[in-house]
């Protein structure tokens, strides 16, 4: 990177993103096609022997992808930074979106907004899975949330290409040392949930029952995907205006009018 804030001489940095990750991002913009990209820093670590390879094999997938739910790979630039230090760029597509990392901080979100964030990074991770890869590191970050609602994933792979170690969202196989797989993936999906609605989640529900089936310790006995997306689709649906309140309104209703019909038919009974 020179002086200027230009990457690989074709990237000019501008603004800060509101995004964590595996290192600072920037919008930039592509002096070649003019379009708004973002660009992630990743420093190379002392050990990092092997790293732009391993990056670049997880770059090469994750550009291989085409999916509306996940955030497009386009370039890897080694670069050094104005004081001289070896750094990776990675460059990726800059949808108009926010981490969900950034959204909970204010708390736990209501329950089907949660089911439905999932519903669509569960439509996402089984794309990477279908085209032989796997994400290796979900977590809130990850996840990008649109204006219209819908939420992208990003950093497809980039936690297992820098070893990251294995955090709250990582399933126990991963922290075991056992590699990654789709059902890793899922585990960690269920973990996001829970951790995205919290205390929320009606006892029960669908939600809480896709959450306890992703996360089941073991890989084997976890939900699959057709099962997670069922219960995560009717968790997703609007809850009637009123929620409680008119479910409440309704028993009370019914419960009144047996009462009537038994009164009415003991006064009747009683004239006889």
């Amino acid at each position: 990177m020179t002086g200027t804030g230009v990457v690989g001489g074709r990237y000019v940095l501008l603004d800060a993103l509101d995004r964590r990750g595996l290192g600072p991002v920037r919008r930039a913009e592509d002096r070649i096609t003019g379009r708004s990209v973002a660009v992630t820093e990743i420093a190379v670590p002392a050990h990092g022997d092997g790293l732009r390879e391993r990056l670049l094999d997880e770059v090469r997938a994750a550009g291989r992808l085409q999916h509306p739910g996940v955030v497009g790979v386009l370039d890897l630039i080694t670069d050094r930074t104005p004081d001289g230090a070896l750094r990776e760029y990675l460059v990726t597509e800059h949808p108009d979106a926010r981490p969900l990392s950034g959204l909970v901080e204010g708390g736990p979100i209501a329950p089907n907004r949660a089911a439905a964030i999932g519903r669509d990074v569960l439509a996402a991770l089984r794309a990477v899975h279908a085209d032989g890869g796997t994400h290796g590191g979900l977590d809130p970050d990850c996840v990008l949330l649109a204006p219209d609602g819908s939420a992208l994933v990003t950093d497809l792979g980039l936690a297992r290409a820098v070893g990251r170690a294995p955090g709250m969202f990582a399933p126990p196989e991963r922290r075991d040392g056992i590699g990654d797989s789709p059902a890793a993936d899922l585990w960690s999906l269920g973990a996001l949930l829970q951790h995205t609605a919290g205390r929320r989640i009606p006892p029960g529900g669908p939600l809480e029952r896709a959450i306890a089936g992703l996360t089941a310790a073991e890989p084997a006995d976890r939900s699959g995907p057709d099962e997670a997306q069922a219960l995560l689709e009717r968790a997703a649906r609007p809850r009637p205006a009123g929620g409680d309140q008119d479910r409440n309104r309704r028993i009370l209703l019914v419960v009144a009018g047996l009462l009537l019909v038994a009164v009415v038919a003991m006064l009747l009974w009683a004239t006889r």
